[in-house]
Parts: C-alpha cells; structure tokens; sequence
C-alpha cells in the first residue's frame, strides 16, 4: 500500500518493449537497479511499469540492446498537475481539500468508551466534559496518562483504564470491579457484628460459625431481632462474667417468609395505530450543532426515528460531519380494552416478573397463594408468596464496658 502511494507520488509510465532480443534489455535493468513491475509477456513484446526517473536511465540500455520502447500510458500525481496545469481554481481546490484534512486530523472527533458496564457512557463522557476532554480538542492537548489517572480517582470501581489516540479517535478501555461489593463486605468483618433479621419469619434452619445463637428452629422473629451475637461473655469458675470477647457474627439463619403480593391494572387502554402514512427528512451535524434540512410533517401524531451516518475517511479518521435521516410515521390512538384472557395473560407476566427477581436475590418460593380477578373494568391479582430465604444481615455489635473485678470484701 505504501509502496504504490509513492510510486503515484512520484509518477511512472507503462512502456511497450519490442525488438530483437528483449531479454537481454531486461537482463540490463537488473544489472542497473532499475525497478521494473508488473511486467507481462503480451505474445511478441512486453509491457512493464517503471518510474519516470528510472525510464531516463533506459536510453543507453535501449541503443546497446536495439530495443524499442513506447509510452501507452502515463500514470501518477506529476502527470495529473501537468494534465490540469491550466485549471487553477481545480487544482487549489484540491489542495485546500488536503490541507482541510490535514488540519482535521489534528483533532479529536470521537471519544470511543468500552467496557463499562455498571457505569453508562454518557456518565463517563459528561465527567471527561467537565475535566475539559471534549470532542473537538486539539490531540496535542490531549494526556492520555492524566486521563486514566482522573478516571481511576473519580470512579473507584474503575480498577483499570487505557486510553490511546488512533487517527482522531480517543479510545479509552476500561475494567470495572465486578466483585467490590462482596470485597467491601470481608473488609468490614473484621470489626465486631452481630447478625439481625432481615426480615420476619419462622425459622427454618441455623449455622453458626461464630458468635453466640440467640433463636432456635421453629421460633419466630422480626425485622430487627438480633439472631447470633457477636459478644462472647467471658466467665470465671463461679459463672461470673468478668469480661467480654468480640467477633464478626458468622452464620447462616434461614427463614420462612411471606411476601404480600398485589397488582392491578385497568382493562382499557390506548393503543398506537399507524395510519400508513410516512414522510422522510434529512439533517447535518457539525460538531455539537445540527441544521435540520426538512420541516416537520403536518400530523397531529406520529414518531421520529433517527438514523445517523458519521462521515470518516478510514476506521479511526472521524471528521466532525454527520448526515442523517429522519423517519416520521403518522398513528392514530384508540381505546380498547383488554379480554379476560389478555388480561389473566399480563397479571401472571407480572406475577412471574416479581418471583423471577425475589428469585435472582436467592428467595426458593415454596407457595403461591395469588389469585387473579378479572373485573368489568379492572383486573387485580392479590395475595400471598410462601418463601424460604436467608434473612441474616450484619449490624455493628455493641461494645460494652469490662465488669469491674470484685473486692476483697466481696471474696
């Protein structure tokens, strides 16, 4: 690729090759370093490509050889000026287009963000905006080291960041914690906890691995009840507490829990219908401004569907030009109003929507006591969800003070 931009740079001719011993003639070009390519036997001659500096240096070779040479064609930028030396105005044009280019290129014209996931795009771009690192800057002013130590220090889940420049694209890479919640929890157990319920229930099994059980199977709790404490009492020979031990509560207290379930919605609704009718616009974008080239259809409703095309010379040369195209489809709005099946059909959706996500938290739903109603103008689905769960939660232990020793009137 690089080698055919320079030979056009530089100019070349494609010649014909006839005479008497055309073999030696190319022989000749080797000795002489002359670059000869795409060389092709058309029956009685050849035809082969060679720069205009290199075809100067054939004259002697074709008088030691009797070899006769000509020109078919004449190819690259030197041909080109002299073809249109005449036409200013198009020359100058096409000198002002590079110079446009060039001067594009020193800017940044997209900021590309991947591998975010709890962290939107839009959050990143908007705190890179307010730290100056914008589209439209100049890349001398851009640090990528800067930027990934800004980005490490604003957003502590961010644990890695690599920014680079590519043509006019600011790629910036990142890697979230996925594990910093269950980081931040170990890092806390190390402080004295008890464990509280979570919820109320009735529990079902208890697994101590430190701390002291305050509950049994079968007993009921609420939200809030302390279930395994993290202070050991420290007793003498005679039963007396003399002092205290503190640890992070460790166990796993499972309960069986009901939840209250209720959802209703009513049977009439607005429904969109497109009429059919459709009309197309276009726009341009520059920059951060956009220049509508249409109006807005005449129709009391309809929606907007955007399509955007970036205008970029190669996969990272991103120019700060953008065209697109509008979709504007006309709809009517009517009331109907959900069948008994339809409506029985969105009250389970609902239903299984909400036991689908107590089941992604580690709920096992043993029962279900929902019941579906259908009214002349409502539906309602009511009732209970039997659950067994873990309802542990820790909680700071409370720190008491040592039991003062007792006197020797005492003893």
């Amino acid at each position: 690729m690089l080698t055919s931009f320079f030979r056009y740079l530089y100019g070349y001719v494609r010649v014909r090759l006839t005479g008497y011993s055309p073999e030696r003639f190319l022989n000749l070009c080797k000795a002489h370093h002359i670059e000869i390519w795409d060389l092709q036997n058309q029956g009685g001659c050849y035809e082969m490509n060679v720069s205009i500096r290199d075809f100067r240096r054939l004259k002697p070779l074709r008088r030691k050889t009797k070899a006769h040479l000509l020109v078919t064609e004449r190819q690259g930028l030197p041909f080109f000026l002299h073809r249109y030396r005449n036409r200013k105005m198009f020359v100058a044009g096409i000198l002002l287009c590079i110079a446009f280019l060039y001067t594009m290129s020193l800017f940044i014209w997209n900021i590309h963000i991947e591998g975010n996931y709890s962290r939107t795009t839009n959050v990143i771009l908007d705190y890179l905006e307010s730290e100056h690192i914008v589209h439209g800057m100049k890349k001398s002013q851009v640090d990528c080291k800067e930027i990934q130590s800004m980005i490490r220090i604003q957003f502590p889940d961010i644990i890695w960041v690599s920014a680079e420049i590519k043509g006019t694209r600011l790629l910036i890479r990142i890697r979230e914690n996925m594990d910093s919640m269950p980081v931040t929890e170990e890092a806390k157990s190390e402080e004295p906890q008890d464990i509280t319920a979570a919820r109320e229930g009735i529990i079902t099994s208890v697994l101590v691995r430190s701390g002291v059980s305050q509950i049994q199977v079968g007993d009921e709790v609420e939200q809030g009840q302390l279930l395994v404490q993290g202070r050991i009492d420290i007793l003498n020979d005679s039963g007396e507490v003399v002092g205290y031990q503190y640890t992070a509560a460790d166990a796993d207290v499972y309960a069986r829990t009901t939840y209250t379930y209720y959802d209703e919605f009513v049977l009439s609704h607005e429904v969109r219908h497109p009429t059919g009718k459709k009309r197309h616009g276009f726009y341009a974008k520059l920059g951060q401004k956009t220049l509508s080239l249409n109006l807005k259809p005449n129709f009391e409703r309809f929606s907007a569907l955007n399509t955007e095309y970036p205008l970029k010379l190669t996969e990272n040369f991103y120019l700060p030009l953008a065209f697109g195209t509008t979709l504007y489809e006309e709809y009517e709005i009517y009331t109907e109003s959900y069948s008994r099946a339809e409506a029985e059909a969105i009250a389970k959706e609902n239903l299984e929507e909400f036991q689908e996500n107590l089941i992604q938290k580690g709920v096992q739903i043993i029962e279900n006591n929902v019941k579906i109603e259908v009214g002349t103008n409502t539906c309602i689905a009511v009732g209970t969800i039997i659950a067994v769960e873990e309802i542990g939660s820790s909680a700071p232990a409370e720190i008491l003070e040592s039991p003062s020793p007792p006197s020797q009137e005492e003893k």
